[in-house]
């Protein structure tokens, strides 16, 4: 088979799948065997041409580390068996490193967050700057260690008037166990944050006008894993009769769970979807929170592959608002330098165009359930990178959150929403006509305040707005490049 000749390479991958068999139990197999293998795919041109062979080993059930369609590599996390089919598929590489299976302590830099560090800095935060921060305590995980929540807000009571006549967006960090750079990230975008506040220097001004949520570390279980057992472990700490086989979270949303062939339903498999959909306490404890706060924004951050990733992960599809996340996604890509080189950025496309097929995902239910502008990072060059490197990588995701923030700013609409009997704020869902809803997605909705949010590029929209009680009304709105806020009573 000629790997180099792209088009009859996909043809006869696709032929291959049907007879190739690749066990799965090599992930439930003892990790002391697995090692990160750098597969070598000559003559990539793009990321897209990549995603076919990524996404045809992910249906194979490899364990994709990441990605570099720049040098037409693939990293997977497997073991000698899985290495000897590669091989008989004539995809050739090297071994990058051997998994420090009941040594991953000494194979991470101890200066990374853990789960007691990420309790103990968000407490502090909280302690340090009450007038800023609300802690929330949003799960408990299988292995009962608490799931944390912190808000940063000039407005900190969520149930407050003020806290509700504002936007929000939620930042999380570490769905898999084994990306220790992302909650550096989210913990960053706090710290700033209220060190600004505190100054009242910077984008204070910017930030004053949001709630700002953010989750550093979802996986608390998963991670303590990585710390004491192994430093490649991807999910949670799901069990089955005694046994941890560990649950993909991000394979677990509700939104589009087991859609369309983007996750696995093998235990040992490392994309396994769970037994049911928002089955595992991490992946309830940030739907939970989401559904009760209802985010304009939402930024969730991974590694590694250096990409900005939009809505949706299934093949094929995208949103119907793609002409202006995927315009975001290309300027957010620009400011993103990649870690080697200050000259090539990170590359913007959905799941399915640049890497592989996603079911499930967090970032679909954002948007799909909640109408929120989402996006996926997937930073760095490896898992585990030197913690020297954390600064590189927050500075550069500053810029880019930042800009994220004032860009739904510039195109906000505010639509406060009255009740014309009693002339009080009311709840109501909210249909937007020129919008196309191509998956299911649900109407969006007001805050629990009856404010309604939405980033919209310039033009004419028709809204239907529907109260509990079933009392409809339509109004149009233009934007015209700039905010808009305007209160509409229902008779």
């Amino acid at each position: 088979m000629n790997f180099n000749r792209f088009g009859s390479m996909v043809f006869a991958i696709i032929s291959m799948a049907a007879v190739l068999f690749f066990s799965t139990s090599a992930h439930a197999a003892g990790f002391d065997s697995k090692v990160r293998y750098i597969i070598e795919v000559k003559n990539i041109k793009s990321a897209r041409e990549l995603a076919y062979h990524s996404n045809w080993l992910a249906q194979q059930g490899y364990d994709i580390a990441g990605t570099n369609w720049r040098k037409g590599q693939i990293e997977v996390v497997t073991d000698q068996n899985g290495i000897a089919n590669l091989k008989r598929n004539n995809y050739q590489g090297v071994t990058a490193q051997t998994s420090f299976a009941g040594l991953s302590a000494q194979g991470i830099d101890q200066r990374y967050l853990n789960p007691a560090k990420v309790e103990e800095k968000l407490k502090a935060l909280n302690d340090r700057y009450p007038q800023f921060t609300t802690l929330k305590h949003i799960g408990t995980s299988n292995q009962g260690r608490a799931i944390w929540a912190l808000l940063v807000s000039t407005t900190p009571n969520p149930e407050s008037v003020e806290y509700l006549q504002k936007p929000t967006i939620i930042f999380d960090g570490m769905h898999h166990a084994r990306e220790i750079m992302t909650s550096e990230v989210v913990m960053d975008v706090a710290e700033y944050s209220l060190d600004l506040l505190e100054k009242q220097t910077g984008i204070t001004p910017l930030l004053s006008q949001w709630n700002v949520w953010i989750v550093p570390m979802l996986n608390v279980d998963g991670n303590n894993i990585v710390w004491t057992s192994n430093n490649m472990w991807r999910k949670n700490a799901a069990t089955t009769n005694g046994r941890v086989h560990g649950v993909d979270i991000n394979r677990n949303y509700s939104f589009s769970w087991n859609k369309c062939g983007g996750s696995s339903g093998s235990l040992g498999n490392d994309t396994y979807r769970g037994v049911s959909a928002a089955s595992e306490p991490e992946t309830q404890a940030l739907q939970n929170l989401a559904k009760s706060i209802r985010p304009t924004g939402s930024l969730s951050y991974h590694s590694y592959s250096e990409l900005v990733l939009y809505p949706y992960g299934c093949d094929g599809v995208l949103t119907g608002e793609n002409t202006m996340i995927s315009s975001i996604a290309q300027s957010l890509s620009k400011l993103l330098p990649t870690d080697s080189s200050s000259t090539k950025f990170y590359t913007p496309g959905a799941p399915w165009q640049i890497l592989y097929s996603v079911d499930g995902d967090s970032m679909g239910f954002m948007y799909g359930e909640l109408g929120a502008l989402a996006f996926t990072f997937e930073i760095n060059q490896s898992f585990q990178p030197s913690f020297d490197l954390k600064a590189a990588t927050v500075a550069k995701h500053r810029t880019a959150w930042t800009f994220f923030m004032n860009r739904m700013n510039q195109n906000l609409l505010t639509l406060k929403i009255v009740d014309g009997r009693t002339s009080l704020p009311t709840t109501a869902q909210i249909g937007i006509s020129n919008i196309q809803m191509v998956q299911g997605e649900k109407p969006y909705q007001t805050n629990s305040g009856g404010v309604f949010f939405k980033v919209l590029d310039p033009g004419t929209y028709t809204l239907t707005l529907q109260l509990p009680d079933g009392r409809l009304q339509a109004v149009n709105v233009t934007m015209n490049g700039q905010p808009l806020e305007q209160t509409v009573t229902v008779n």
